[in-house]
């Protein structure tokens, strides 16, 4: 039986972003699961980073460099949001308006007002 995909896009291309993808691939370790994540969204600003991830995920059919895109694209059911502390307020509640399930690093802010 062919397993659920849940499909992600990814914001931040960075190291966390990079770990996320290992973490993805190694999915298949994880026994008696009826889903995996597939990556089908990448977005950073920085277009240099996209190259890891096309080059090790063939599944990614939208590239970007503005993360409004992932949450338009019903190729995409979640988020994984891996951006610098100060980005997460926004962009996590634009995530979540966007319908999209969203994967964090951490709470949304650092401040007790993004929180």
């Amino acid at each position: 039986m062919a397993k659920k995909q849940l499909r992600f896009g990814v914001i931040g291309l960075g190291l966390m972003g990079r770990e996320f993808g290992s973490a993805a691939a190694r999915w298949c370790h994880f026994l008696n699961l009826d889903f995996e994540p597939v990556i089908t969204g990448i977005c950073d600003t920085n277009v240099a980073l996209h190259e890891w991830f096309t080059d090790n995920f063939d599944s990614v059919k939208i590239k970007t460099t503005y993360y409004h895109d992932l949450l338009a694209s019903n190729e995409i059911d979640a988020i994984y949001c891996a951006v610098p502390h100060h980005l997460h307020a926004q962009m996590y509640v634009d995530i979540l308006n966007a319908g999209k399930h969203l994967l964090g690093e951490k709470t949304f802010g650092i401040e007790l007002s993004a929180n």
